[in-house]
């Protein structure tokens, strides 16, 4: 069941994108309860209390004995709304705007050739409500439409990524009135172009999506929208990385991580591990997780431990395959896996163009010596598309999207924890994967770099599919996708 996953919080983000969107218009009344209940698979409890929130910021109206309808004053609020914005930072919006646009276009473009038949409803009623001598509402309803394409890929990882980065909620200084209906008209085109089966390409899309109606290409230090006081546009990204990564790092993350340096051959039956406080420093979590891990590895034998002696290694990779491990365990580090993979196969080859401008040869150098060390090495050969991930975040030149990509150079590291998915010896597959990096930095040693991104997009989409074949095979696949319900982040 899926009722503990669909919280509150997300039922009041789908209703509110409608009643913005005008699917839900000024005094409609909402459905009753328990088709609620049904449409997101949740308890009467958690419909109320989204419906609670939503009356509580305007958007809703109560009449004892009565549904609940859509305010007719909501319009209102949120144009008051508009006299407490303040003018973005120009380094800060710089910096995001520009990332979000290595991040968004490649999923909005991929949300975008996902539509079909009755999923054009959505985006369609946001168009027809976009009015120019509004322009305020206009930008924001942009604003929902490219954020319902980001919606329509399921992936919750890069919905977050995305909203962590401010932009929904940006109003861009209202330009002229002939802009912002060349801009619809452009949209409209862009929409029917599409479901004709067309291609975002044949309208211009690459300029059209100047990213949420915001033109970035103005004078340096000019500014280019207004945002709500502690909006990233206008602070920066110092708290990006904790509002981004929420609480992600659990006990499970630890003792997974440690299954996957065991099953590596990083450790041996035997070795020592480090103490708790070295855990706790390696993972940054507290010592009650740390606790907690080495005491579900001590429950599977794959460890021991004793206060004073430390822990100990008692398994190697084959005793590690012998434990059953129900995937329901892991269900939600196998899904933010996958959703990671994706994101980084979709979003890779620009984030590697960029990347590659900006690295030094010796630096090059470095990293195809370091790929042939890992070739040759019986444990660390593993590591090669790391190193590749972990080249291009390096060299990744805006804080915002450095700092996504430095969580899902972190995720990546998941698929060695999952049991049964590491393989330590090199077989046909991995062996051409391997090649293909070592190429890929060859390229870009040459001076390549259109060639170098191109080929590393090419590597982490083939990661993202062997990943996706093999836990179909090991029966991880179900599971992962019983952690929450895609098609709630968009129907």
């Amino acid at each position: 069941m899926k009722n503990d996953v669909v919280k509150y919080e997300r039922i009041c983000e789908i209703l509110k994108n409608k009643i913005i969107c005008g699917l839900l218009p000024p005094g409609t009344a909402l459905p009753g309860r328990a088709k609620l209940c049904r449409e997101f698979h949740t308890s009467e409890r958690t419909v109320r209390r989204a419906v609670e929130v939503l009356v509580q910021e305007g958007f809703l109206e109560v009449v004892p004995k009565k549904r609940p309808v859509v305010a007719c004053g909501y319009l209102d609020k949120r144009r008051e709304e508009q006299d407490e914005r303040e003018t973005a930072d120009a380094v800060a919006a710089n910096d995001i705007l520009k990332s979000g646009i290595l991040l968004c276009y490649p999923v909005n473009r991929r949300g975008m050739l996902l539509c079909r038949g009755d999923d054009w409803k959505t985006p369609e009623t946001i168009v027809a409500n976009m009015n120019p001598d509004d322009p305020t509402r206009f930008w924001r309803l942009s604003n929902r439409l490219w954020r319902f394409f980001i919606c329509r890929n399921e992936n919750e990882l890069a919905l977050r990524a995305v909203d962590s980065l401010g932009l929904g909620e940006v109003d861009p200084l209202p330009g002229t009135r002939e802009n912002r209906i060349d801009y619809l008209k452009s949209l409209k085109e862009l929409i029917q172009t599409i479901k004709r089966g067309g291609r975002p390409e044949e309208v211009h899309f690459d300029a059209l999506f100047s990213l949420y109606g915001i033109v970035i290409d103005r004078i340096e230090g000019e500014p280019v929208c207004r945002v709500t006081p502690d909006s990233p546009l206008r602070v920066g990204t110092k708290n990006f990385e904790q509002q981004f990564r929420r609480s992600q790092e659990r006990y499970s993350s630890v003792y997974l991580d440690i299954l996957g340096l065991i099953a590596m051959g990083r450790y041996q039956p035997g070795d020592r591990l480090p103490t708790h406080e070295q855990l706790q420093e390696i993972y940054g979590v507290s010592i009650d997780t740390t606790i907690r891990a080495i005491r579900v590895l001590q429950d599977w034998g794959v460890v021991t431990a004793a206060p004073r002696n430390g822990i100990f290694v008692a398994k190697d990779l084959e005793g590690l395959r012998k434990i059953y491990i129900a995937p329901e365990q892991i269900a939600g580090h196998v899904r933010r896996y996958f959703d990671s993979l994706q994101l980084v196969a979709l979003t890779v080859e620009g984030v590697a163009e960029h990347a590659a401008l900006h690295a030094k040869p010796d630096e090059t150098r470095r990293m195809l010596a370091l790929m042939e060390r890992q070739w040759n090495d019986p444990f660390c050969h593993q590591l090669i598309p790391l190193t590749l991930l972990e080249f291009i975040t390096d060299h990744i030149r805006y804080n915002a999207l450095k700092s996504v990509y430095e969580l899902l150079l972190k995720n990546f590291s998941i698929g060695r924890g999952i049991p049964k998915l590491v393989q330590k010896d090199k077989t046909p597959v991995n062996s051409e994967l391997y090649r293909q990096c070592m190429e890929a930095a060859g390229m870009l040693k040459a001076g390549e770099e259109k060639r170098f991104a191109a080929r590393a997009a090419g590597i982490f989409q083939q990661i993202h599919r062997l990943v996706i074949q093999e836990c179909k095979r090991l029966g991880y696949w179900e599971s992962a996708g019983n952690v929450y319900d895609g098609t709630a982040l968009w129907k």
